[in-house]
């Protein structure tokens, strides 16, 4: 008897999956905003990096989840990044920037299919779901990013605003705000390759939170209805 009573109690409060990557997400996109004129603005910016990137091959630790191709990934990307630091290479933030897009690519992948698994936990898929969100507004804007270093002049960036800056910030602000649709056009794409690609982001974002909804809703459903049966079953 208290071994079942037990049981539960470890389900209820039991910290689940792609928490920790939610929070690391969350930490990484806002972290680096709160100081972005500060001189030490690389260095917590490649920390807050190298903990995403750590976070994020530990949550893709399911059995029979490959792990090998974002193992390689995160190194690559922390070894650039580092290297960078210390030796300021010209082209080199334009490569970790597109090795970073692939790598975001890959875990939206896994993590999206590790997501839809059945008999997952409700909350697991939420946040999921969200992580795999967020993943897609950060890995379109290493797309950006490296768009308009290979093609610069590829976005139009308002003046006496912090998106004149340099850095990967006013990438990823254009980013999710084309994500969400919310269309303010302080930021915008110049090139038509540039234009093409944020079009095709709205229309991902919308189709991933139509598409996801009724994935998780069907999901629950088929769920329910298999406990229901089981406990038939048992009955």
């Amino acid at each position: 008897m208290s071994i079942m009573t037990a049981t539960p109690g470890r389900a209820v409060f039991a910290p689940g999956r792609f928490r920790m990557l939610l929070l690391a997400l969350l930490v990484l996109i806002v972290g680096t905003a709160v100081s972005p004129q500060v001189g030490s603005a690389q260095l917590i910016e490649f920390v807050l990096l190298v903990m995403t990137l750590g976070i994020a091959v530990v949550e893709l630790r399911a059995p029979g989840q490959p792990r090998l191709v974002p193992i390689a990934l995160a190194a690559s990307v922390i070894l650039m990044s580092a290297v960078d630091y210390t030796v300021r290479l010209r082209h080199l933030p334009l490569v970790a920037s597109a090795v970073v897009a692939v790598f975001a690519g890959t875990v939206v992948w896994l993590t999206y299919g590790s997501v839809m698994r059945g008999h997952r936990p409700v909350g697991d898929r939420i946040v999921g779901a969200i992580c795999v969100y967020l993943l897609i507004g950060l890995g379109c804007a290493s797309v950006y990013e490296t768009l308009d270093g290979v093609i610069p002049g590829s976005f139009r960036f308002p003046a006496d605003t912090a998106w004149m800056t340099l850095s990967p910030i006013r990438y990823r602000y254009f980013s999710f705000v084309t994500l969400a649709t919310l269309g303010y056009g302080d930021v915008t794409p110049v090139t038509a390759l540039a234009g093409t690609l944020a079009s095709m982001e709205a229309i991902g974002g919308q189709l991933y939170i139509g598409i996801t909804v009724a994935r998780l809703v069907a999901l629950s459903l088929a769920d329910h209805s298999g406990s229901e049966k089981s406990s038939r079953s048992d009955a």
